[in-house]
């Protein structure tokens, strides 16, 4: 059996980070880019690409709860449903947008 390359290697850590750094970003932003920078420092990972993982994990938690809706017995519980993604979509926009120079 070969040996995962380098890449394989860090997808999971990168998964991590960005849903580690989406959910800091929830509760403080500056704590979160102090994160980012300290996960940053050992060059194994990126800045974009922990931010586009952070994306998806917000977007990911967002659709879950819109799957959800859809499946909601009765429309006043799916629209609440729908509600509670609007966080989660909204963080999405502000990490794809964040400008960390």
């Amino acid at each position: 059996m070969p040996l995962p390359t380098a890449e394989q290697t860090a997808a999971p850590d990168l998964a991590g980070a960005g849903a580690e750094v989406a959910a800091r970003w929830t509760l403080d932003p500056q704590e979160a880019v102090i994160l980012l920078r300290e996960m940053l420092a050992g060059g194994e990972l990126g800045v974009d690409e922990v931010l586009d993982d952070a994306v998806d994990s917000a977007v990911g938690t967002g659709l879950l709860a819109l799957q959800e809706a859809r499946t909601a017995p009765d429309p006043s519980t799916a629209a609440e449903l729908c509600l509670s993604a609007v966080p989660h979509l909204v963080l999405a926009v502000t990490l794809a947008s964040a400008d960390l120079d």
